[in-house]
């Protein structure tokens, strides 16, 4: 009796090419998910950082008031939310106007390294921070740079970034509505953060509300 002996040669080709082709398939997976854990790794990274530089924006305008509160501490109640570091006058009679935070302005926080003290710049500030209709010239000058101490700053001899930041300030009445001017003791101070990464707009914005030292209503 003869037993037939099937060659399995064919057999073993077709197995290790189906091996072959679900080693490449998941190789590629492997990879797609390193790529996409990377790109949501960048998102997060970025996202954090736009936020403590939203907060940061906060607490310098919160460095100003505090700043004014001790610089001028017999005008506290006139001065609380003043921007000349050097004068704060009721009668103004240095000449020079008080020059309190305005209403319903956008403003740069910008640290100044010479004098180590927070300020905020509205010079050639005319419209208000928006990627969304497209970056323009008015959107470049919110732009932040990185010095060489990897300080994020508004400083054209840094190196620009992706992150734009605008401080908005607008005077409340208690009862929540906009007061008309800077009379009203309650500042709210809005800190916005926007960046373009891979064409897509992204923002973070925090507001906080900073009073006068005495909590009065207004400066009469």
């Amino acid at each position: 009796m003869f037993v037939k002996i099937k060659s399995r040669k064919g057999e073993t080709l077709v197995e290790v090419l189906v091996a072959l082709v679900l080693l490449v398939v998941g190789a590629l997976s492997a990879l797609r998910l390193l790529g996409l854990a990377s790109i949501n790794n960048q998102i997060t990274k970025e996202r954090v950082i736009a936020t403590n530089l939203a907060r940061e924006g906060l607490e310098a305008v919160r460095n100003i008031r505090d700043t004014s509160w001790l610089r001028f501490a017999g005008e506290r109640r006139l001065c609380w939310n003043n921007l000349d570091a050097s004068s704060c006058l009721d009668d103004d009679s240095d000449g020079i106007p008080n020059d309190p935070i305005i209403h319903q302005k956008n403003y740069l926080a910008k640290f100044n390294n010479t004098n180590f003290r927070w300020e905020l710049d509205a010079t050639d500030l005319t419209s208000r921070l928006n990627l969304g209709d497209g970056l323009d010239a008015d959107d470049l000058k919110y732009r932040l740079q990185l010095n060489a101490n990897g300080v994020y700053n508004h400083d054209a001899a840094g190196t620009d970034t992706i992150y734009f930041r605008e401080i908005y300030t607008e005077y409340i009445e208690p009862d929540q509505s906009l007061a008309a001017d800077e009379s009203a003791n309650i500042l709210r101070v809005t800190s916005k953060v926007e960046w373009i990464d891979r064409g897509k707009i992204s923002d973070v914005t925090l507001t906080t509300l900073l009073t006068d030292y005495l909590g009065r209503k207004n400066h009469d």
